[in-house]
């Protein structure tokens, strides 16, 4: 059985996993004991941050391949980068990045971004949107 025949999304499922990996590892280094109790906490919050995050970085990478959409992959990995990159400080982003309302509003913007360039693409009589593979 076949979980999925397009090769988009399987590089998007790839690529979302891979998001999830690098921000929880990220969010390890500064708190390592923040989900150990398993309370309500990890129950009600746990599985909405890891589809955020997966979204976070299945979704570009599918726009990208299918569309030719550069932005929304530009900024979910400057996002992405910046949550790992900035743990150090005194309030890190990465607190912030971790919340679902936020990644509602990430993907939000995302859509809205790489729809404008979307259109922009579409006026310009040379710029393909054939896939990439």
């Amino acid at each position: 059985m076949r979980i999925c025949t397009d090769r988009y999304n399987n590089i998007g499922v790839v690529f979302g996993i891979i998001n999830v990996i690098v921000l929880f590892l990220a969010r390890w280094e500064i708190d390592p004991l923040e989900y150990s109790d398993g309370g309500l906490l990890l129950v009600t919050t746990m599985p909405l941050t890891i589809l955020g995050q997966f979204l976070l970085g299945a979704f570009p990478v599918y726009v990208l391949l299918r569309y030719r959409l550069m932005s929304p992959l530009l900024l979910s990995g400057f996002l992405t980068w910046f949550a790992a990159v900035d743990r150090g400080s005194m309030e890190p982003f990465i607190g912030l990045y971790f919340s679902p309302v936020l990644h509602l509003f990430v993907l939000a913007t995302l859509a809205v971004v790489g729809f404008g360039e979307f259109l922009v693409r579409d006026v310009a009589p040379y710029v393909s949107h054939d896939p990439l593979l």
